[in-house]
């Protein structure tokens, strides 16, 4: 399943990385993830992010910074704001 580069989600999340110091990466994922399930049934936009290097997933030596962690959540709260406001839904701000 792909999204459009270009719809809602997408450029909710790549404003919001930008916003938080953050330089864009799309990528084609592959793998498991929910939206490999959820995207060709619902066939909607849908998007997979999350902080870390993902050349250390699943490895032995997978680790998370900190740093990277909290910044994830202000990218995902303000991609998250940011649908909700484009979409005219409620919101609650951090």
């Amino acid at each position: 399943w792909r999204s459009d580069r270009n719809d809602a989600v997408a450029r909710a999340l790549t404003t919001a990385i930008r916003a938080e110091g953050g330089r864009p990466h799309p990528k084609v994922k592959t793998g498991t993830a929910d939206m490999n399930v959820v995207g060709p049934v619902w066939g909607c936009p849908i998007a997979a992010y999350g902080p870390g290097d993902s050349m250390l997933d699943h490895a032995p030596n997978e680790h998370q910074h900190i740093d990277e962690y909290l910044r994830s959540i202000r990218v995902l709260t303000r991609a998250v704001e940011s649908l909700a406001d484009e979409i005219g839904g409620p919101t609650i701000r951090a």
